[in-house]
């Protein structure tokens, strides 16, 4: 065997084992790039959620203010009505009219 066999024989599988390593940091390198650009993906979605829970709050608090406004607003009608019932009782009394 000579010297040219001799390094061929290894730096081919030198060269091939160099050669992988250099493939699989690439490859590293570009899942990393993926997972770095679907965890941007997943923090906009977690800012527009936030924004949305944000807004869903403060449409909560109108609807409240809302409803307990409509709230106030049928107590008193209730009232009136039973003021005017109270009233229709007392006429009726003083007519006799049952």
């Amino acid at each position: 065997m000579n010297n040219v066999q001799f390094y061929l024989t290894i730096g081919i599988p030198t060269l091939a084992i160099l050669i992988g390593i250099l493939m699989n940091t690439l490859q590293y390198n570009s899942i990393n790039a993926r997972f770095n650009s679907s965890d941007a993906r997943f923090s906009s979605q977690d800012a527009r959620f936030n924004s949305l829970e944000t807004r869903i709050g403060s449409l909560a608090t109108r609807l409240d203010a809302r409803f307990n406004n409509l709230e106030v607003k049928f107590d008193t009608l209730i009232g009136k009505v039973i003021d005017v019932d109270n009233r229709v009782t007392r006429i009726e009394a003083k007519l006799d009219i049952r």
